[in-house]
């Protein structure tokens, strides 16, 4: 099986290959830059996934060939992400390993920092003529200003895994595999890959997603308007009839903060997703009973919004009486009260979407409800995440900022 892997990074073809070698998996990679015409690939995505997706996509259609494309990097706590989707490429657009590591180094040291929690994280996406699928990895530990070990690359001098003594360089390669986000990624993409031959009795069934995490990620695809990674999230979460309902759930509240084309565009797609999955999906419009909504809406504010309601009702009415009436019969009442999904999960969600729309007084004000109706500080991180992972590093550490104010 000849497959072109995204890439001009010989380091990265090198370390694929030893990794299906040793699932013994027989593939023959070849790297872009070995193929005709190969030209730089531009990595205009906002997450690892969408530039994974970029990468994959573009070279299919220059090669005609399956392809796999890589997007990894590290994210440092006190870089408030960095580098992120920018790691090969922080120091300078043409940056080597080395230059990388000294700003990093650099950066760490000018705010007195000498280690930090860090994550490295992969997307791999495998694209050909009928298919195209994401499998992801992450490898928790700890960066360092001091370089050790002479194996590996990238940021591996610098990086030892929870768990670890030694960092990525100074480990063999089992040792790192054993820890690695890519062999993470790879070791599910096999399964997929496996599933394609007719001789293998072997299913592929990708890792499900967390039920939260699944209804906070089609969130952020659905403000973002990117299609795609809604549907790889309905694809990855669905496994039943009440999946689909907390999703609907989850897409149909997007109207009260990202309008409704976003959300009537994004319920669509959910549709379509599972229908072809083989579900019937049937939803059932609600009597409208403004007195009835009136008394669940204004009780459920009252929770979100402890100590502080009839003021900030006071101050609504007097800017527009309008607004602060549908925000109780149609916000609170109508939509957030609906007892489909709990309101955590919907809170969690519309926290993740104001980030992602860049609302900062909305955002801050449902960090502080989303925690006073029981979302935790760790649930509220982890939605941060993935708003890191989708949206970029500005909205993740957005929200990060009004955890840790609020917590």
């Amino acid at each position: 099986m000849k497959v072109v892997v995204a890439t001009f990074n010989q380091h990265k073809v090198s370390e694929l290959h030893r990794l299906f070698q040793s699932l013994d998996f027989d593939i023959n990679l070849v790297a872009y830059n070995q193929t005709e015409d190969a030209f730089p690939i531009s990595e205009t995505g906002v997450s690892f996934e969408e530039n994974a997706l970029i990468k994959a996509h573009i070279v299919h259609e220059a090669t005609g060939l399956p392809t796999i494309a890589d997007d990894s990097g590290l994210e440092v706590d006190v870089l408030q992400g960095m580098p992120g989707i920018f790691s090969s490429r922080y120091a300078s657009p043409d940056a080597e390993d080395a230059e990388n590591r000294r700003k990093l180094i650099y950066q760490m040291s000018s705010i007195g920092t000498e280690s930090s929690p860090a994550v490295f994280r992969c997307a791999l996406c495998y694209t050909d003529a009928a298919r195209t699928i994401i499998t992801e990895g992450s490898t928790h530990g700890t960066i360092t200003i001091f370089e050790r070990g002479h194996g590996g690359f990238g940021y591996d001098a610098l990086f030892t895994p929870d768990g670890g003594l030694q960092t990525f360089a100074e480990m063999s390669a089992d040792a790192k595999d054993s820890y690695s986000h890519r062999s993470q990624a790879v070791r599910q993409l096999v399964k997929y890959l496996l599933s394609l031959d007719t001789d293998s009795t072997e299913v592929f069934e990708p890792d499900p997603l967390p039920r939260r995490d699944g209804l906070v990620l089609a969130s952020i695809a659905a403000a973002m308007g990117t299609a795609e990674h809604l549907r790889m999230t309905i694809r990855l979460f669905v496994r039943s009839a009440t999946d689909i309902n907390h999703l609907y759930e989850a897409l149909l509240q997007t109207y009260l903060f990202a309008g409704y084309p976003a959300a009537l565009e994004s319920l669509t797609v959910l549709d379509e997703e599972v229908r072809s999955m083989g579900y019937e999906p049937q939803h059932q419009a609600k009597r409208f009973d403004t007195d009835r909504f009136w008394e669940s809406g204004e009780q459920l504010a009252r929770k979100v919004y402890p100590g502080v309601f009839e003021k900030m009702m006071t101050r609504l009415g007097r800017i527009t009486p309008d607004l602060a009436q549908w925000m109780i019969v149609e916000g609170y009442g109508k939509t957030l009260s609906r007892p489909e999904l709990d309101i955590v999960s919907r809170e969690l969600c519309i926290v993740a979407v104001l980030a992602v729309l860049e609302r900062e007084k909305q955002l801050v004000s449902h960090v502080r409800g989303a925690l006073s109706i029981g979302a935790t500080p760790e649930m509220l991180n982890r939605c941060a995440d993935d708003v890191t992972e989708w949206a970029g590093n500005q909205c993740g550490s957005r929200l990060r900022a009004a955890i840790e104010k609020y917590s």
